[in-house]
């Protein structure tokens, strides 16, 4: 604050003079000026720690994965033909819904320090 009044008073000085320019600094401008002074706040914070579970299909998947196979197969061939795709469609549909599923869940919990910068 007081660098910031003396560099402002030495170049009124030297533009004053030089005869350049008349500036007058009024102190009572910087009164209500804070210094913002850096602090770094932590806390303990719980982060999700993952796994992969491998689990079997459910019985909605497969039969979901027989009805668009079948769907499927329908729009493909003419007549009996037509019959023998659809089936074969929900039968191929039904088989890759009913593949094994893994899947990212959380397993369980770890508290970890997190801290942040912080101007007060």
């Amino acid at each position: 604050m007081k660098k910031l009044i003396l560099a402002s008073s030495l170049l009124t000085v030297l533009l004053s003079i030089s005869g350049c320019v008349s500036i007058t600094v009024d102190e009572d401008l910087f009164a209500d000026a804070r210094v913002l002074t850096k602090t770094e706040e932590c806390s303990m914070v719980q982060v999700p720690i993952y796994g992969v579970v491998d689990r079997p299909a459910s019985s909605t998947e497969v039969a979901a994965g027989a009805v668009v196979g079948g769907a499927i197969g329908n729009q493909v061939g003419k007549g009996n033909g037509r019959k023998a795709m659809t089936v074969l469609g929900a039968i191929v549909g039904g088989s890759a819904g009913a593949q094994r599923k893994t899947e990212r869940v959380i397993t369980g919990y770890e508290e970890k320090r997190q801290c942040r910068t912080v101007y007060k």
